[in-house]
């Protein structure tokens, strides 16, 4: 995924004082100029987080005070979880300095932009056979006669899947009534683009994902085009931390993840601090490892895999386990998955898939075997992500990737059981819930995969790359 930060105004207007011009606001595609301040110097939005576990901020109405900002002008978002505190305001670059000389301040940082990565069972894809069979897969990876081995049936049971992203089409039958709308930055829950979909559809969908039992719970922070902004993804990760603290008191609750297959092309601090904190409230995290052929650690999220912090991060292999051409590489990237043409759900309507390729083809996999390992190990794996990522790189089939890791080990993603000795997949799918939407119900019906296949539409065989 391609994203591009926000350019300062301030060396412009530097020059234009330089040269007797007058200074003008200056509209950047990341930023909004929401007016001017007292001062008459443009606003711009700033998000502002807090140390943690150190100090105990004031309240907000204290700072805009001493700020002298009005509430209903600068104020666009507080967050409200427990774990991380997170202001959103609209001021002057001024305002922005004076919080960042305060103590208790950890960040302050422009709203950036926030791109979805992409480039643009017997009958499984060939990716569910590369992570359950040592043998891997062989062919053509378009086609669809591959097999998906297990030894757990509960298949992530249990676990709440979140997909940050473009959005997901809940309706669409491989998600057999087990997907639901959570949180929209947009005000809709409608998926424009198809990545949120199609990664969602490898995470837990039926036929075509790996966690196919899981909960898929859309959380919607980009639009239509693949983009958003980074105070949008923070507001529905702080969403997500509170669901998650009303979840895991819930009877059945195993545990949560959260899924993103985006990023920068280079460092979001507040962004980095509120997934950190995420991942000390128990959630486990998944993220893409960036399709731009380079270093995982010059980017948000990417960067916090490896030795930095329990988050994984994931590169994509070929169906002949080479590292993806596209494929970010280097010591941050924690394991390697599938993400050459992988077919899964699509956004335009409930029984098309489509192929894609990408590092957010690879994350999902990834994602699904994080729920089918803490399915098994509920006490042991559910809200431990430091013991899940031990447990997953300890899974993972060592030595078998080819092409230039950059220094990253060279694991590539397994759920820990070979073809030979697994139970098999059989449909492909966990029987739906015959009060889920009508697609779903037309395959609870479904009495072969012949039948199940013939009611899914490919969109296209022409493999688009994302994020």
């Amino acid at each position: 995924m391609k994203t591009f930060f926000a350019i300062a105004a301030g060396l412009l207007a530097a020059a234009n004082t330089a040269l007797g011009v007058s200074n003008t606001t200056l509209t950047v595609s990341n930023t909004t100029d929401h007016g001017l301040t007292g001062n008459k110097k443009p606003t711009k939005e700033y998000i502002i987080t807090f140390m943690r576990n150190e100090t105990i901020p004031k309240q907000l109405d204290d700072y805009l005070d001493d700020m002298e900002l009005n509430k209903d002008d600068s104020l666009v978002y507080v967050s409200t979880n427990d774990h991380v505190q997170v202001y959103i305001l609209n001021m002057c670059e001024d305002h922005a300095e004076k919080f960042q000389k305060l103590v208790e301040v950890s960040t302050v940082e422009e709203k950036t932009r926030i791109q979805s990565f992409s480039m643009t069972k017997n009958g499984a894809p060939w990716g569910l056979q590369r992570i359950s069979d040592d043998l891997g897969a062989s062919g053509s990876p378009q086609d669809q006669d591959f097999t998906y081995s297990f030894n757990d049936s509960k298949l992530g049971a249990g676990v709440d899947i979140y997909i940050i992203d473009t959005g997901v089409r809940t309706s669409h039958a491989v998600f057999t009534a087990r997907a639901k709308q959570g949180f929209t930055a947009t005000g809709s829950f409608v998926d424009g683009d198809g990545h949120g979909t199609h990664v969602a559809g490898t995470a837990g969908g039926a036929k075509f994902g790996v966690a196919q039992g899981a909960n898929i719970i859309e959380v919607k922070v980009l639009g239509n085009d693949g983009s958003g902004s980074s105070s949008d993804t923070i507001a529905g990760m702080d969403w997500v931390i509170n669901n998650h603290d009303k979840r895991k008191k819930q009877p059945g609750f195993v545990g949560s993840i959260m899924s993103m297959s985006w990023g920068l092309q280079g460092a979001a601090n507040a962004v980095d601090e509120v997934i950190v904190a995420a991942s000390d409230a128990g959630i486990h995290v998944s993220v893409a490892a960036g399709n731009d052929g380079a270093d995982a650690c010059g980017s948000t999220p990417a960067h916090l895999g490896g030795t930095k912090s329990n988050v994984v991060t994931v590169g994509a292999v070929d169906i002949h386990n080479q590292v993806a051409s596209f494929s970010n590489i280097g010591k941050c990237v924690d394991i390697y998955a599938p993400g050459e043409q992988i077919l899964s759900a699509w956004n335009t309507g409930d029984t098309v898939i489509n192929f894609l390729s990408g590092t957010s083809m690879a994350c999902p996999h990834t994602t699904g075997v994080m729920a089918y390992l803490m399915a098994e190990d509920v006490a042991g794996l559910g809200q431990n992500p430091a013991a899940l990522k031990a447990k997953l790189l300890a899974t993972a089939r060592h030595g078998k990737i080819t092409g230039n890791t950059g220094g990253s080990a060279n694991l590539l993603l397994s759920n820990g059981v070979n073809s030979d000795i697994a139970k098999r997949l059989v449909k492909n799918y966990v029987v739906p819930d015959h009060n889920g939407s009508p697609a779903a119900r037309a395959m609870a019906a479904t009495n072969s995969d012949f039948a199940m296949d013939q009611r899914f539409q490919l969109h296209s065989r022409d493999v688009q790359l994302r994020f």
